[in-house]
């Protein structure tokens, strides 16, 4: 093993974590890598950090004191607590990560001794290393860690993040510690209405204390609540990562805190942060996809359990409605009777898609399974909810699936119910579950709403023919 001094010493057997830090490296850096067997405590290489491969090593390392030390590791089944102190990094790291970490090295190159001193020290601009707080794949626990630890970073007070869906060309809410309610989505179209939309259209943070300036260079209608900055400071940072819009953090309210926004790398802190939050929402959709119904398309059960936990946790915050839509089809079992299990498929796709075609926007459907399907109605009260379970009704009615150039005409029991304070998700599942057993009651091919004033679980049926 070479003596000669490093700025990093990294110690694995994994040949891609190795070529991963390689390739991160600046060019002004040193690094040292060697096995864990030729690592000797006794007389260590001099390096000013050194990276430990937790997965390939046979016998506990102990790095010289006074040393930085980070851990990579990909279970946990490490003895954490019998190591020094260190940053711990799970494996597999994203490069956005390594660049921080190569960040925090000191990169400075120092004369040899009677050299010459004539050219100044080279250094890269460090990136604030609280940013691995930001390593997470999981993306509600992501947007959850923005929120709640960005604002205290950076010096404000307020703090909203919106996701970036491409396809309806849509800004919606993830997360926010707003105590009054905001925009639950946005089109990107309303850029005259909406700095946040204006500001991620042009691709460029905002960082300003003169909120009512930026209205008129951006050539924005001053909203009705503009006088909510009080102190004019706003920040509004668009998440770009490889040429695409992540999502955007808005920031409101200065506070005093030990760092503020004055001195921060935006460039390159937004950059890591927008790395993160499109290898979680990629990560993401590959969880989604063990939530879709494959014979439908729609999302399952699994799905629907997740999201009415996460509907309901935003409905107790901002005190918004919320409703579901039960729907049953009638006569399923005669259809893959008479015809087939390959025409009752066919007829579960059939409504499947116009289900779909009667929501908004931020609706979405489930199949629970069988004959049945689901609609989450956020932000919707009792009397919208019937609006959409209407058109939902009149659209299986009047168009018939085909199989095979014949036409399966089919109907449907559909029950509505409304969120209550205090419910959980089954509850809601099982009122809106009841109204829709009234329906079949009634005759079936009808829809049923549960009074917003009945005690649960008594319900009250309205038939809509």
């Amino acid at each position: 093993m070479s003596d000669k001094s490093a700025d990093v010493l990294l110690i694995t057997r994994d040949p891609q974590l190795r070529e991963q830090v390689s390739r991160h490296r600046p060019a002004a850096a040193g690094l040292q890598c060697v096995l864990p067997d030729e690592f000797h405590v006794e007389q260590p290489p001099q390096a000013r950090q050194c990276w430990v491969d937790l997965d390939y090593t046979s016998r506990p390392l102990r790095p010289s004191a006074g040393r930085r030390v980070v851990y990579f590791y990909s279970s946990a089944r490490h003895p954490t607590g019998a190591l020094p102190p260190g940053l711990f990094i799970r494996k597999p790291c994203t490069g956005a990560v390594l660049e921080v970490l190569w960040a925090g090295v000191t990169l400075c190159t120092q004369p040899a001794e009677g050299g010459p001193t004539d050219q100044p020290p080279e250094r890269r601009t460090d990136l604030p290393v609280w940013l691995l707080e930001f390593q997470e794949l999981s993306l509600s626990e992501l947007c959850g860690r923005l929120v709640a630890r960005l604002p205290a970073r950076l010096g404000y007070a307020d703090v909203s993040l919106y996701l970036h869906e491409p396809q309806p060309r849509v800004l919606s809410l993830a997360e926010s510690n707003h105590t009054r309610q905001i925009d639950l989505a946005v089109r990107m179209d309303d850029y005259r209405d909406h700095l946040m939309v204006a500001v991620a259209r042009a691709g460029r943070v905002l960082v300003t204390d003169e909120v009512e300036q930026a209205y008129r260079a951006h050539g924005v209608r001053r909203p009705q609540h503009a006088d909510r900055y009080r102190d004019g400071a706003c920040v509004s940072a668009p998440l770009m990562s490889d040429g695409e819009l992540q999502g955007v953090l808005n920031f409101s309210r200065r506070a005093p805190t030990a760092e503020t926004a004055d001195h921060l790398p935006w460039q390159e802190t937004l950059a890591f942060l927008a790395r993160s939050l499109q290898h979680a929402r990629v990560y993401e959709r590959v969880r989604t996809e063990a939530r879709v119904d494959s014979l439908t398309g729609l999302f399952n059960h699994r799905w629907l359990t997740e999201t009415l936990k996460k509907e309901i946790h935003r409905v107790r915050r901002f005190g918004s409605p919320l409703s579901l839509i039960l729907i049953d089809l009638d006569g399923l079992k005669a259809v893959n009777d008479r015809a087939g299990h390959p025409a009752g498929d066919a007829v579960l796709q059939h409504v499947a898609r116009k289900v779909v075609s009667a929501l908004r926007q931020i609706d979405s459907a489930a199949r629970m399974g069988g004959d049945e399907f689901v609609v989450v109605l956020p932000t919707a009260d009792l009397p919208g909810a019937q609006q959409v379970a209407q058109r939902i009704l009149t659209a299986i009615r009047t168009d018939a699936a085909l199989f095979r150039g014949a036409p399966l005409p089919i109907t449907a029991s559909l029950g509505v119910a409304q969120w209550e304070p205090d419910w959980e998700a089954d509850h809601l599942l099982e009122a809106a579950d009841q109204v829709m057993y009234t329906a079949k009651r009634q005759g079936s091919n009808c829809l049923a709403c549960r009074a917003t004033d009945a005690a649960y679980p008594e319900l009250s049926a309205s038939p809509t023919t």
